[in-house]
């Protein structure tokens, strides 16, 4: 089972709508230590939303499915936060639904491991006892709950369906259909998923979690990283891909103590639900269920991927610095057969050294005009690694790694640059460099010495001694071309590559096996 937040953090929520799509009513309860569900209350109500138990009003927006929701925006509809409760306690669930029915807005209420009746959602305590005094009710009290209250509701009213406290550190979880002999698929903020919901409060808005399996999870993370069309050999190794990567994150524990194991954000991996499943993107999650990435006896959880590599993989160690042995670099052939297909495959973006100067300065940079600029170290595939910028002054800067790509906005590493050329400094009158870095000089005695950046000077015919910079003049009008190929980082898997593999008809054994260096693709 994983565990995905949906909506936290400054995204949280006052109030979360359900609707049932396939399944229908919805059962009460929490997830213990093992994320095993266990029961509270139900209800056949198809409609169901889950508000803090602060003052809400419903219908002051409208959602992504047009359905309106809950939040501090006042209307006509509000869920009171305080309300009257009897004196009574109750075994069961059954027992206190049928003490509540004998009220015109009553509800069952679970706090801190015991069921009451709650009456009533007031605004405030003044509305309460009046209504305490009007009802008769002379044995109840006022009541409110903790920071972690929530309320269930019945959407679009302020009839309170079930509420849940709980101050020691279980929080609600809503769970589609009223048995597990149908599976659900529940409609949230304008999307179907599978698996149940946890609401977790502590003082504020709600954090949103969608609880499933591992599988079920993955039915909606291939569909946003590749086409549900594709090829199913592709979308199989995709699968592989993205639980190896997902295990990775569940045990590196990274939003734990958000309530949860993996974001919705490609910052873990892209997932909206389950809307946009095919036949082919089921079938690859269950042909491969519980398949994995190996390396050396341990799950590749670094099974990274990006959409098309330019014609050749990078090693991770030349992207984020980190080297991981079955992410090496490789020539790939096969993108070739497709490039056709691809949007943008091949791409040229120009710089004048005008842009390149105001881009260096605006990053903090205390540049002059820029006159040189080139890629000033490639690695064994071709793609750069290092890139290096230098000013009518003679002062250098350098970039490495994916910064190569993501200083300048481009789309992958691979890629040349030229133009701009006729800057940089003449050598006895028949050519010239670009910069003196690894330039020597002999003088009239033989000895040989370095020569620095800046530090360089000549004696004119004039006899007046001045330092020697580059010329500026092709850098200060000239045009730098970046012509390149590929989309993202270029480590790992290239899911176009895996299209065009399983199109010549590979298997996503032998795609995976290509793309990751000394891999085992099996279960544990």
């Amino acid at each position: 089972m994983v565990r995905v937040g949906l909506f936290y953090g400054g995204n949280a929520l006052s109030g979360a709508n359900l609707a049932n799509d396939v399944g229908s009513g919805y059962r009460f309860g929490y997830f213990d230590g093992d994320l095993t569900f266990q029961l509270l209350g139900y209800t056949s109500e198809t409609t169901v939303s889950m508000v803090k138990t602060q003052n809400v009003y419903y219908g002051s927006n409208v959602d992504w499915s047009g359905s309106g929701y809950y939040d501090s925006k006042t209307s006509d509809i509000a869920v009171g936060c305080y309300h009257l409760q009897l004196p009574q306690t109750y075994a069961t669930f059954e027992e206190a639904s049928a003490a509540a029915a004998q009220y015109s807005d009553g509800f069952p209420a679970w706090i801190d491991g015991t069921y009451y009746v709650r009456v009533g959602s007031f605004l405030d305590s003044t509305s309460a006892q009046a209504a305490q005094a009007s009802l008769g009710l002379t044995g109840a009290t006022v009541a409110g709950t903790s920071g972690a209250g929530i309320s269930v509701v019945k959407t679009g009213t302020n009839t309170v369906l079930f509420q849940f406290d709980s101050t020691s550190g279980l929080y609600l979880a809503v769970k589609p259909g009223r048995d597990d002999t149908v599976k659900a698929e529940t409609y949230f903020r304008g999307y179907s998923y599978f698996g149940a919901f946890e609401y977790r409060r502590n003082g504020g808005d709600i954090t949103v979690v969608n609880v499933l399996s591992m599988d079920d999870y993955l039915q909606g993370v291939i569909v946003q990283e590749m086409s549900p069309s594709w090829p199913l050999e592709a979308l199989k190794a995709q699968t592989v891909c993205a639980r190896s990567y997902a295990y990775g994150k569940l045990q590196a524990g990274k939003h734990q103590s958000q309530g949860f194991d993996l974001c919705n954000t490609t910052d873990c991996q892209a997932y909206v639900g389950i809307a946009t499943a095919s036949d082919n993107s089921r079938r690859a999650v269950e042909e491969t269920s519980g398949v994995y990435l190996w390396y050396n006896g341990r799950v590749a959880d670094q099974a990274v991927y990006s959409s098309h590599n330019g014609g050749a993989s990078e090693s991770a160690v030349n992207v984020w610095g980190r080297d991981y042995p079955y992410l090496i670099g490789k020539i790939d052939p096969y993108e070739a057969s497709v490039v056709d297909r691809i949007s943008n495959y091949n791409w040229t973006v120009t710089y004048t050294a005008q842009e390149l100067t105001e881009l260096l300065q605006s990053k903090g940079y205390g540049n002059s005009t820029i006159v040189d600029f080139r890629v000033t170290k490639t690695s064994p595939t071709g793609n750069a690694i290092e890139i290096t910028f230098t000013d009518a002054n003679g002062r250098s800067w350098s970039k490495t790694r994916e910064a190569c790509r993501t200083f300048l906005g481009l789309r992958s590493q691979h890629y040349t640059i030229s133009g701009g050329s006729g800057g940089g400094y003449a050598v006895n009158g028949t050519g010239s460099l670009s910069t003196l870095n690894g330039a020597y000089a002999v003088d009239g005695s033989g000895a040989v010495s370095t020569l620095t950046e800046g530090q360089v000077y000549a004696i004119g015919g004039d006899g007046v001694t001045s330092q020697v910079k580059p010329s500026a003049s092709a850098g200060s009008s000239g045009v730098f071309t970046i012509t390149g190929s590929g989309w993202g980082h270029g480590v790992g898997m290239s899911q176009w590559g895996a299209y065009a593999m399983a199109q010549q008809g590979d298997t996503y054994k032998d795609i995976l096996t290509f793309y990751y260096t000394g891999i085992e693709v099996r279960k544990p």
